[in-house]
């Protein structure tokens, strides 16, 4: 059932860029367009996206949609966050946050990175910030997460945040021609704030 959309508050967005450590988010723009299509357009990170590898056109559409999400003001919108690192301001990846549109307390989180940005904590650092963002701006109670279970990197990323694993729905999407089995992923905004106090403590007492 679709939410009441007249009760529901608009999120509340943080100011931009939103700063983790080296990690900048901010939403998407127009701008980004090249640089974004210069890693959604290989094979190697499109084999788990539910898009082939995107031209540059299709990249068009897809972050000109992006543009128009990115005030959530709406359940079942999307908010595409560039992430940027370092001194540089050239985008290395993505984080999305999917507002649910059944329950406004609810979200989803996706993300997508250039291969040159693997291996360096960047996708953890950027993740955690945008469930920073979930949790402590917009107010969502519980943030799932959804791979295909081939996928052991993004498995993994999310097992390090502290999303448990919760289901495994085997062979129930039909994807590029064949059918994908599903890992759920999951984590409540107080085992959120619980885990950032544990890793305060440890890294005070360090």
């Amino acid at each position: 059932m679709q939410a009441d959309t007249s009760k529901i508050p608009v999120a509340t967005q943080p100011n931009y860029p939103f700063v983790r450590g080296d990690v900048r988010l901010r939403p998407v723009t127009l701008g980004d367009i090249p640089a974004v299509n210069g890693y959604r357009s290989m094979a190697e990170v499109a084999r788990y996206l539910p898009h082939q590898p995107q031209t540059l056109a299709d990249t068009e559409l897809t972050i000109s949609s992006m543009v128009a999400q990115q005030g959530l003001t709406i359940p079942g919108q999307w908010l595409d966050l560039a992430v940027e690192e370092g001194p540089s301001s050239e985008v290395v990846g993505e984080v999305l946050l999917k507002w649910d549109a059944e329950n406004w307390r609810r979200g989803e989180i996706g993300f997508v990175f250039s291969p040159a940005a693997q291996g360096q904590g960047i996708a953890f650092a950027s993740c955690t910030a945008a469930l920073d963002m979930a949790f402590n701006h917009f107010g969502w109670h519980r943030v799932e997460g959804i791979c295909d279970e081939r996928n052991e990197k993004s498995s993994a990323l999310m097992a390090r945040l502290g999303m448990r694993l919760e289901a495994t729905f085997v062979e129930s999407d039909w994807s590029k021609g064949e059918w994908v089995t599903l890992a759920h992923y999951a984590i409540l905004n107080r085992e959120w704030q619980d885990q950032k106090q544990k890793r305060s403590a440890t890294h005070g007492s360090a």
